[in-house]
Parts: C-alpha cells; sequence; structure tokens
C-alpha cells in the first residue's frame, strides 16, 4: 500500500509510556509536525512521559479505557491527522484508529512479522537473536500485525545484556519516530504486508519465569540470565532453600561437552566466579547477590544449586511436607 503525497505538517496525538515515549516526544517538538496531547497509561511505568508532556506544557489525557466511545469523541474534537502509539499499554480499537485519517501507527522493538507481544527485547536475547528489530507499523485488528512502513535493526553482541541492548534501543526509538511520521506525512513511501506464515506472538513475562533450570543447555542458560539482567529482575536460582539472583554469567561455545551433575559446582575461577555443571557443558556464574550483598561467588567444589528432583521425588513419595531445595556438598 502506499501513501498519498501530502507533505505537509501534520497534528498528532501520542500514545505512550516511558523514556522511549519521553525522548520522541521531545524529538518531535523539534521538527515541523505539531503533538495536540499525550495520551498516558492509566498506570504509568514511570513518570518519564509525563514529566515530558507538562515541560512541554502539551496536554495529558490519562483515560482508564482508551476506546471508551466518551474519549474517543474526545479525541476527534482534536482533530489529529496521525495517532502514534510509543509502548502504550491498551490495544487502539477501530474507532480510536479511525479518529485521525491518516490512521495510526505503532512503534515496536521487535523485527516483525517475527517477535510480536511483549517483552520481545528479552525473548530476543534469550532466543539468541543476533539482531533486534525496530520496526513502524501502521495498527489494524490485530495485535502488532499491521502492515509495515519502516524497519530497522540494532546488533545484539554475545555478551549484551537486557540494559545493553534496551540503551541502544531507547536511543534510537525517537529518530524511526521521526522518520516514520516524516514518510506519512510526505506520502512518498510504500507499506510491505507482513507474511502470516512465519509470524511469531509472544507473551508478557511474569514471576516464576526468571528460574534457571541447571539441566538445560549452556547456550540457553547464558542467554536467559542475559536476557534479563538489569533493568530486569535477574535470573533465579536455590541454594540451601536461600534464594539466588544471578546476574551476569558467561558460556565458551568452545568449552568441553560432558556428563555430570547439573546444578553442581565443578570449578572455580578466582575473583570472576565459579563454574556451574549444565546439561551440556558448564557455565561461568560470574555475580550473584545473596541477601542483598552482590558480587562474584565463591562456592566450594560439589556445591549444589537449584532443585534436586530426586530429593523432591523421595520427599513425596515419603508424605513428607516442604519445598525441595539444593544441597551444599563439600568438597573432599
Amino acid at each position: 500500500m502506499g501513501g498519498l503525497a501530502l507533505d505537509r505538517s501534520l497534528r498528532l496525538v501520542v500514545f505512550g509510556d516511558g523514556p522511549w515515549a519521553a525522548k520522541s516526544l521531545r524529538r518531535l517538538q523539534q521538527g515541523r509536525h505539531r503533538v495536540v496531547a499525550v495520551v498516558l497509561r492509566e498506570c504509568p511505568s514511570d513518570p518519564t512521559l509525563g514529566e515530558a508532556t507538562r515541560a512541554l506544557r502539551l496536554p495529558v489525557l490519562q483515560p482508564r479505557d482508551v476506546n471508551d466511545p466518551a474519549f474517543v469523541e474526545c479525541l476527534r474534537a482534536l482533530t489529529p491527522d496521525l495517532g502514534l502509539s510509543i509502548a502504550y499499554n491498551q490495544i487502539l480499537r477501530r474507532d480510536v484508529r479511525g479518529s485521525a485519517p491518516l490512521g495510526c501507527v505503532n512503534v515496536h522493538a521487535g523485527k516483525l512479522p517475527s517477535y510480536r507481544g511483549r517483552n520481545v527485547i528479552n525473548w530476543a536475547i534469550i532466543n539468541g537473536e543476533r539482531e533486534i528489530g525496530l520496526t513502524v507499523h501502521f495498527m489494524d485488528d490485530g495485535i502488532d500485525t499491521g502492515d509495515i512502513l519502516l524497519q530497522h535493526t540494532l546488533p545484539i553482541g554475545w555478551t549484551d545484556s537486557y540494559g545493553d541492548v534496551l540503551g541502544r534501543v531507547v536511543e534510537a526509538i525517537p529518530q524511526l519516530v521521526e522518520e516514520g511520521v516524516e514518510l506519512v506525512a510526505c506520502g512518498n513511501y510504500t507499506t510491505e504486508r507482513q507474511a502470516e506464515a512465519v509470524g511469531t506472538y509472544f507473551g508478557g513475562r511474569g514471576e516464576g519465569d526468571e528460574w534457571l533450570d541447571w539441566a538445560d543447555s549452556s547456550v540457553n542458560l547464558h542467554n536467559k540470565v542475559r536476557g534479563i539482567s538489569r533493568p530486569g529482575p535477574g535470573a533465579r536460582t536455590l541454594l540451601d532453600r536461600q534464594r539466588i539472583v544471578i546476574w551476569r554469567a558467561y558460556y565458551d561455545p568452545a568449552w568441553p561437552k560432558y556428563m555430570a551433575t547439573p546444578g553442581q559446582v565443578v570449578g572455580r575461577q578466582p575473583g570472576d566466579g565459579v563454574f556451574v555443571k549444565t546439561g551440556d557443558s558448564t557455565l561461568l556464574v560470574q555475580e550473584v547477590e545473596i541477601a542483598g550483598q552482590v558480587g562474584p561467588p565463591s562456592w566450594k567444589l560439589g556445591t549444589r544449586l537449584g532443585v534436586s528432583l530426586a530429593t523432591a521425588l523421595q520427599a513425596w513419595l515419603d508424605g513428607g511436607v516442604g519445598e525441595p531445595t539444593a544441597r551444599s556438598v563439600d568438597h573432599a
């Protein structure tokens, strides 16, 4: 689908949240287009967009239900040309999108049609992707399924954490937003329909998703630890009923692959952590948090992390009650 030859300044309504939207709003205010209102989440993730909006003296709207007919009329009264969604958390239904003659576009940190949905930066790292996509697409009745207007990519390195990739995305989004709005304003664009056969959808991550399974492969554990590191919740494991947060770990694919007990400490690297056995190789655990203290672990050889399935099964067979735990074994 191609655009109409407009080449004029647009009246914009921004639906958004967080630093992505705040930085994009400031960037838009430096250009020729006019933001006529900013729609905040009912419960913003942080105050940055609200603060930026008020500093720029722009109208702030914060509906409980963005699709409520009364709110749709409020949007129509603003006579916007284009709606712009940047990290907004409600689905914009047809009436909301129709309040702007040029429709609504969404800014998505995923390489559509892959990585639709939520928490896609985390999922891309967990899946071992070498790049993260940044997409501007027109919104339709689906979730991240509309025609693609513009798409760029950023690299993901082998040791990049969630914070590293998130920082790059936040810095790149404002320029992407500006480019997308300018394409619509000029009408000189061709959209790309998403191929349903290759599309993938990811649900939001929640409490409990951060636990590590030491029987998993080293590469999967390496990716999971860095994929939910700061500012995420951090990966979790157990040591004698104590929860441990693992903030940083490393795996080299050249390391030996062999069978042994997953979750057991099998080596130490003074000043840089310990080697923990995985389902196929080892993982160098470099930074942990225990009872609020952060640093490299110095566990003894033979220490076991995670849940002992055999112990849990035996307790269940014996009618025991309680949470299965890992156990520490002194090196003999």
